[in-house]
């Protein structure tokens, strides 16, 4: 079987009506044995990339190129780099230590904390910040709570006159450890420690 080798433009009739103008032409055949790469406006990607999502190319509808930056396996997008937003950015929660997020508030709303006072006295604590109301005159112990929940945080301040001697110590409730110490002690005036309930029966110092 023979063929025929051709160079130049092959120009067939898109319409065509004997005796009249040919308008318009299009070129016919079978693209299966290359991969076109010189037909002019087919899009195209350029360096392709697993998952890489495809952006147009300055504007240019035949341009198109895969971001190694920004790639979707369909369970999780992966944005390398910065993202930026004309509005607010939600999400159900944020990973990492948000050390640049700005506007945070707590859950509450507000950063407002519940406050307590407990004077020259042995007393409980309660979650939020307990403070001590009137001199010591000797040593006092304030107790964690009975039955606190996980994510409890106590702030504990002395007050005026603990030293050595008439120090504040904050005990664990039953076998609530702290840091694993069954209680731990303040030896200095307005001297101050915050607690973190963390798992079952003990409370960590931050």
């Amino acid at each position: 079987m023979a063929y025929n080798a051709l160079s130049g433009n092959v120009i067939a009739a898109q319409n065509y009506i004997p005796g009249e103008l040919v308008v318009g032409n299009i070129v016919s055949g079978n693209l299966s044995t290359s991969d076109g790469a010189s037909v002019i406006n087919v899009p195209r990607v350029s360096n392709a990339t697993n998952n890489a999502i495809i952006t147009n190319v300055d504007g240019d509808a035949n341009t198109l190129t895969c971001e190694s930056n920004l790639t979707f396996d369909g369970d999780t997008l992966a944005i390398t780099g910065e993202l930026s937003a004309s509005i607010g950015v939600s999400a159900s929660f944020f990973e990492g230590d948000g050390s640049r997020l700005t506007g945070i508030t707590s859950s509450g709303g507000d950063s407002s904390l519940n406050v307590y006072s407990i004077g020259n006295e042995n007393g409980n604590l309660r979650p939020g910040f307990n403070y001590g109301s009137a001199t010591f005159t000797a040593a006092r112990t304030w107790t964690t709570p009975s039955s606190p929940s996980v994510g409890d945080v106590i702030y504990v301040k002395a007050p005026d006159g603990v030293d050595g001697t008439r120090t504040l110590v904050v005990e664990g409730f039953q076998d609530h450890t702290i840091d694993g110490e069954q209680n731990i002690s303040i030896q200095s005036p307005f001297g101050a420690v915050s607690l973190c309930y963390v798992v079952s029966g003990s409370y960590r110092i931050f």
